[in-house]
């Protein structure tokens, strides 16, 4: 607990001192608002930024942000379906389910000070892209930006854009599909290609780093098999069986095709060696198992220039990890159509398209069917598999 209390200080510290410097200096008159753990700036000064971007390539953006409508209908319709089934899942399908859980940045408390920062990075950069598209998808279709400007929440940085309301609600209605869905879109594509340089990590890190295998990790010993009395525990890295090297998991199934059940083994690992009778796989009598589940490689990343850190591969795969997670989830779940998220407002648009009448009680229900969701997969949640840390 000291470590919470020792960071709870030194936060309060912080912005205890950003109050005082703030009241002190008058920050207002320079266009800084301030409210407890919070300060906001606004300017124009960016207007012109962004305009330029999206005048450089009208035509293309507009080409995105249609892709962005496309993809906006189908987010909302995977992320009902998707919390529809988990539901019933929770209900009746338990071991099915997945739990479904707000992260509240908090370290100590609901995060580990170790995911900590790279929840706070993946977070910064997923407003700050959201916002930015809002932006750009305004300007190309003409719509002003009253201000632009940047935020400290929290532990939170970001920037906003806020559109001119009153000219967005006169635009045409694809105008506005594009504007609302602009912000998820990205947030999807950017997700998206997290996603693929996680699953192609080895090969994108190559060109700077040597990967290495330097064993297969341990994530779980099930109860009743060989592994459980060896003195193997959850964590422990294989190394070697027999004094054979194993340096992945290719490594692993390569030996054990040549063990037969009964056969006993010494497994090598950093805490030194044990002894292992394998077992009989129960789907198929002649192979053998050692009894440990939950495997994953043991990678070293030796770096090919002398100026470039061992520990940096490492730092670069938990954020693409956590940027992968929060981008997707945050753009899936604003695309539900809740007030105040995106997704109310694209569907109030989307209505008006197909001249459905009666839009105020059609989102009423939308907006009660997807609270209801969202709020019963969270409380299933913690009821079946408790508040996960992360």
């Amino acid at each position: 607990m000291e470590p919470v209390i020792s960071f709870a200080a030194v936060y309060l510290a912080i912005w205890i001192f950003i109050t005082v410097a703030w009241w002190a200096f008058k920050a207002e008159r320079y266009g800084v608002s301030g409210l407890p753990l919070y300060l906001i700036y606004r300017t124009t000064r960016f207007n012109n930024w962004i305009g330029k971007i999206s005048a450089a390539w009208p035509r293309a953006w507009r080409t995105i942000w249609n892709l962005g409508i496309l993809t906006g209908v189908g987010s909302m319709a995977f992320i009902f379906y998707t919390l529809a089934k988990n539901l019933l899942n929770l209900f009746f399908r338990a071991e099915q389910a997945v739990s479904v859980q707000p992260i509240v940045p908090l370290p100590g408390l609901f995060v580990s000070f170790e995911t900590f920062p790279y929840l706070v990075l993946a977070l910064s950069i997923v407003v700050a892209s959201h916002e930015l598209s809002h932006g750009i998808a305004s300007l190309v279709d003409r719509v002003p930006l009253k201000s632009t400007g940047a935020f400290f929440a929290h532990v939170l940085m970001g920037g906003f854009v806020e559109p001119d309301e009153e000219k967005l609600s006169g635009a045409k209605n694809t105008t506005k599909l594009r504007v609302f869905a602009a912000g998820s879109f990205t947030n999807v594509v950017l997700g998206i290609l997290c996603v693929f340089l996680l699953v192609n990590f080895p090969a994108t890190i190559a060109p700077f780093y040597d990967v290495v295998g330097s064993g297969v990790q341990i994530g779980s010993i099930p109860d009743n098999l060989p592994a459980h009395s060896s003195g193997l525990r959850a964590g422990d890295t294989v190394t070697s069986i027999n004094g054979t090297r194993i340096s992945g998991l290719a490594d692993l199934r390569r030996y054990m095709s040549g063990v037969s059940p009964g056969q006993e083994v010494v497994i090598g690992t950093q805490r030194g060696s044990f002894p292992v009778r394998t077992g009989a796989d129960q789907n198929n009598s002649t192979r053998a198992i050692i009894g440990i589940s939950d495997l994953t490689e043991d990678i070293l990343y030796n770096p090919k220039l002398p100026f470039l850190s061992s520990d940096f591969p490492n730092i670069l795969l938990r954020a693409e990890f956590w940027l992968s997670i929060v981008l997707v989830s945050v753009a899936l779940i604003n695309m539900l159509p809740m007030y105040p998220f995106d997704g109310d407002k694209f569907l109030e648009t989307l209505l008006n398209v197909f001249g459905i009448r009666k839009t105020k009680q059609i989102r009423t229900v939308a907006n009660v069917a997807a609270y209801s969701l969202l709020i019963l997969n969270i409380g299933l949640s913690l009821l079946r598999f408790g508040f996960l840390r992360y």
